[in-house]
């Protein structure tokens, strides 16, 4: 059986994403400061802390060694103008968004390598543009797209595939916490995100989707 760690699978994207995969058979393991109400092994972790992301990298290297997939989707919003950012939430925002998705590849690639797994990074249509108000954010997302073209590169050799998963604007909590001024009656479903992503993962092993970039179809329209 496959097993896969998902980063935020107790809502939104990563909860479809652990629905579509528990279908498929597979066994997933959440790290999430809430707990999901699938069928899974729910490890409480706050990625904003890094006592919590050294913990849940030393749990995992001893209790599931067996991991062939890992998904880092979780994330975090917050739309202000610079000059008017909370500092608080700068580190915060980095921490989840980004800083603790490379603490966790670091950590776990020997046995990303052994294991011959799937990386899969969720970034976002901000991963190269910015839509306003949004400079943390944004910088976080761009932050994604360098990190996962140097592990591509670094790991080319390498029987693991790096897949970077950009989604333009779906349903989720996190719109509407961030209030982003998204109508949810013109974002995508997630449903339909997670389903694709469940697609490229079936790929064969010799072809890896590097870069998929899915928007909504009105994106930019007035």
């Amino acid at each position: 059986m496959k097993t896969a760690i998902i980063t935020g699978a107790s809502r939104g994207l990563g909860h479809e994403i652990a629905l579509k995969l528990i279908e498929k058979g597979v066994k997933i393991i959440n790290l999430s400061r809430t707990e999901s109400k699938l069928d899974v092994i729910n490890i409480k972790t706050d990625l904003s802390k890094h006592e919590d992301v050294v913990d849940v990298i030393n749990k995992i290297k001893k209790e599931h060694q067996d991991f062939d997939i890992l998904i880092l989707n979780s994330g975090v919003a917050h739309w202000n103008k610079i000059g008017e950012i909370p500092i608080e939430e700068i580190d915060g925002d980095f921490a989840i968004n980004i800083t603790s998705s490379i603490k966790l590849t670091n950590g776990l690639l020997s046995l990303i390598k052994k294991n011959k797994g799937d990386i899969v990074f969720i970034g976002s249509t901000s991963s190269f543009s910015s839509f306003g108000e949004d400079s943390v954010y944004c910088s976080t997302k761009h932050a994604i797209v360098g990190y996962v073209k140097a592990m591509q590169k670094e790991l080319k050799k390498e029987e693991v595939r790096i897949i970077g998963y950009y989604p333009g604007g779906f349903k989720s909590q996190l719109h509407q916490e961030s209030e982003s001024g998204l109508s949810q009656d013109v974002l995508m479903n997630p449903k339909d995100l997670a389903q694709l992503l469940i697609s490229i993962l079936e790929m064969p092993r010799s072809v890896q989707v590097s870069e998929i970039i899915v928007d909504r179809k009105t994106a930019g329209m007035k």
